[in-house]
C-alpha cells in the first residue's frame, strides 16, 4: 500500500470513528443516601450511629439513536466498589432488551428505586427472598393495561465464578395487570422465579430488623443450608393510588429443593401512606415512581408499614421478626429528600429468645 493509500484509509477510518462517537452522548448519574440513627435495644446491642447506606457513581447514555447503556457502582460497602446497573438496552417488537447486570423481574418493592421507595428500607421480605441483582438477558412489553416482564439470568457479577464450576441459571416471569379507573390507579401482579444453583449448592437467608445504622447484627438467620439443587419464588402483590393516598401489599414464598430437606420460607407486607400536600406518587407499567412537589416549599408524607418474615420451617429455625414503621418524607425537589423512620421489631431468634428494639433512623438523600 503507497503512502497515498495509507492517508486515504486514515481519514476514513477518522471520519467512521469520528461519525460513531459523535452518536455517543454520556452524563453522568449517582446517588447519596446517608444514614443517621439509634436503637433502643433489648438484649442483642445492635449499635448506632452513621451510615453510608447508598454511594452510587456512574454514567449512561446513548450509544446511538437505538441503543442506550448504564453503568453504574456502589461505594457504599466498606469502601470496595459494587456492580449495581450495567447494561444496554434496546426497542424489540415493540418492547424492551436489557441485556446485562440488572434487577431480576420479582417484586413491587425491590423494584422501586431506592430513590423512590417510602421507607428508608424496604420490607423484610422483600429483601430476603427476593433474589439480588443477575446478569441476563430480560424483556419487557406492554399490552394495553397488562405488562410482561421476562427475564434468563446467570450469577451475579459480585461474586468470583470458579473455574470448573457451573453457574447458578434460572428463569423470572412477573405479569402486571394495571387498569386505571374513574383515576384511580390499580396494580396486581403475580411472579415467578425458578433458578438451578448449578455447582453452587448452600443458601443462607438473613436479615437486620427494618433500619440500617452502623450495625451488622442480623437477629433472623437460618444458617448455611447445605445440598440446595434448585429455588422457587412465588410472589403476589396489589397496589392503588388515588390522589394522595396510595397503598402496597405484596406476599411471596421461597421454596428449596435439596438432597437434605426441602423448606420452606415466607415473607408479606402492607403499607399506606398519605401525601398532606396533595401531591401523588408516580406510575408506569408495574413499577411505582417517588413523589414530585408542585411547590417551592415542597411536599410532606406520612407512611405506614407493616411486615412479617418467617424463616421457620422443618429443622431450620431461622426466626421470625415481625416490623411495625412508621414514616414520614419531606421531598424538598424532584432529587433531594429528607426522610425519618421508627421501626418497632417483635423478633423470635433463632436461639428461642423473644426481642423487641425500636430503631431510630434519619436519611437525607439526592441523586441525580
Amino acid at each position: 500500500m503507497n503512502t497515498n493509500s495509507k492517508v486515504l484509509v486514515a481519514l476514513a477510518v477518522g471520519a467512521f470513528t469520528g461519525s460513531a462517537l459523535a452518536e455517543v452522548e454520556i452524563t453522568p448519574r449517582g446517588r447519596m443516601h446517608l444514614d443517621a440513627g439509634m436503637y433502643k435495644d433489648d438484649v442483642t446491642e445492635i449499635g448506632n450511629g452513621f451510615n453510608v447506606r447508598r454511594g452510587r457513581l456512574g454514567m449512561q447514555g446513548n450509544l446511538s439513536p437505538d441503543w442506550r447503556f448504564v453503568i453504574e457502582y456502589d461505594f457504599a460497602e466498606g469502601g470496595d466498589a459494587s456492580a449495581a446497573d450495567v447494561n444496554i438496552r434496546t426497542k424489540l417488537a415493540g418492547g424492551n432488551v436489557t441485556i446485562g447486570h440488572q434487577r431480576v423481574p420479582f417484586s413491587l418493592n425491590t423494584l422501586t428505586s431506592s430513590n423512590s421507595i417510602t421507607f428508608m428500607e424496604r420490607s423484610s421480605g422483600s429483601t430476603v427472598i427476593t433474589p439480588d441483582r443477575k446478569l441476563g438477558v430480560r424483556f419487557d412489553k406492554t399490552f394495553g393495561n397488562l405488562t410482561s416482564e421476562s427475564m434468563l439470568f446467570g450469577r451475579t457479577m459480585n461474586t468470583e465464578g470458579d473455574a470448573g464450576k457451573d453457574d447458578s441459571m434460572g428463569l423470572a416471569q412477573r405479569i402486571i395487570y394495571h387498569p386505571k379507573v374513574d383515576d384511580v390507579q390499580y396494580h396486581f401482579a403475580g411472579a415467578f422465579v425458578y433458578q438451578d444453583m448449578g455447582d453452587y449448592n448452600t443458601l443462607r437467608l438473613r436479615d437486620r430488623p427494618e433500619l440500617r445504622i452502623d450495625s451488622g447484627v442480623r437477629l433472623i438467620d437460618t444458617g448455611t443450608l447445605e445440598g440446595i439443587n434448585s429455588i422457587n419464588r412465588f410472589g403476589l402483590e396489589a397496589a392503588f393510588i388515588n390522589g394522595a393516598w396510595s397503598a402496597e401489599a405484596e406476599a411471596m414464598t421461597l421454596n428449596t429443593s435439596s438432597t437434605v430437606e426441602d423448606v420452606s420460607f415466607s415473607g408479606y407486607h402492607f403499607q399506606l401512606s398519605y401525601v398532606l400536600t396533595g401531591e401523588s406518587r408516580s406510575y408506569k407499567n408495574g413499577l411505582f415512581s417517588g413523589v414530585k412537589p408542585s411547590k417551592e416549599s415542597g411536599a410532606i408524607e406520612v407512611a405506614a408499614r407493616y411486615s412479617v418474615t418467617d424463616l421457620n420451617d422443618g429443622t431450620v429455625f431461622g426466626g421470625e421478626q415481625k416490623n411495625l414503621t412508621l414514616g414520614v418524607n419531606y421531598y424538598l425537589l424532584n432529587n433531594l429528600r429528607f426522610m425519618g423512620n421508627i421501626v418497632f421489631s417483635d423478633i423470635d431468634t433463632p436461639s428461642g429468645v423473644t426481642e423487641e428494639p425500636i430503631g431510630f433512623g434519619v436519611r437525607v438523600q439526592y441523586h441525580f
